[in-house]
């Protein structure tokens, strides 16, 4: 399953940003000294709503490179960061980038929620469960 994410949030940046449906809108503050410095790019996945935090699905692009907000990025649905409280991460890049994440990093961001790593099948069974909003604006969908 390929799947088109929006990075909202580079890795090792302060500023983070939230799209709504057109552009990405600065987050003020652009981020709480207590969440530290993302270990990824994060993002999400337009069209696709997560009952679970009552927004857009969110993506973690499997790199160790930081790519610039604003990018649209289209690959393969690696895993998925489980997290207790349903608020799931899906992991997107192109096959054996897996290994490209930080997954110290993530487990230490994600301290407390339980965080575990789900495989592909795992990530989208989740996906297909949840409800769909289709947006036209996203590429690849």
């Amino acid at each position: 399953m390929r799947l088109s994410m929006l990075v909202e949030w580079s890795l090792g940046s302060p500023m983070r940003y939230d799209w709504d449906g057109q552009k990405l809108v600065p987050r003020d503050p652009p981020w709480r000294a207590e969440w530290g410095l993302p270990p990824v790019n994060y993002g999400q996945i337009p069209g696709y709503f997560n009952p679970a935090d009552q927004a857009a699905l969110d993506a973690i692009w499997a790199s160790r490179q930081p790519i610039p907000a604003g990018s649209w990025l289209l690959g393969e649905v690696l895993g998925m960061v489980w997290l207790q409280d349903g608020d799931h991460k899906i992991i997107l890049g192109e096959p054996s980038q897996l290994t490209n994440l930080d997954l110290a990093g993530l487990w230490a961001w994600f301290e407390g929620r339980g965080p575990r790593l789900a495989g592909p099948a795992e990530a989208i069974a989740f996906v297909r469960s949840l409800p769909g909003v289709r947006d036209a604006r996203a590429p690849g969908r």
